[in-house]
């Protein structure tokens, strides 16, 4: 993401994608600042080998935003099933869904 005003998330940061359609991506930003988990809707994510993260991370899920393809550098893994389950019901409460 290049710069951010306000509260905008800025900066190379490790993205979750939810979608993917028409060359863009739709992610939700992470941040390794843990005083973010004091916001609604966000998620800490551990470090695992699967997800690729070096360091805890915190899911911005109040952040998702849309990105061109070309922004993103590389895929570094993958969140597992019960993680992505609650945080797509945490996109749900955002957008008021459920």
């Amino acid at each position: 993401m290049l710069s951010g005003r306000g509260h905008e998330q800025a900066g190379t940061r490790p993205g979750m994608v939810v979608a993917s359609a028409n060359g863009l991506t739709t992610a939700i930003p992470l941040t390794t600042n843990a005083n973010r988990l004091s916001f609604p809707h966000t998620f800490l994510l551990e470090p695992t080998k699967e997800n690729g993260l070096s360091e805890p991370s915190v899911a911005l899920v109040f952040q998702i935003t849309a990105c061109d393809d070309s922004r993103f550098k590389k895929m570094i893994g993958f969140i597992p099933a019960e993680k992505r389950s609650a945080i797509d019901g945490m996109l749900k409460s955002y957008f008021k869904l459920s």
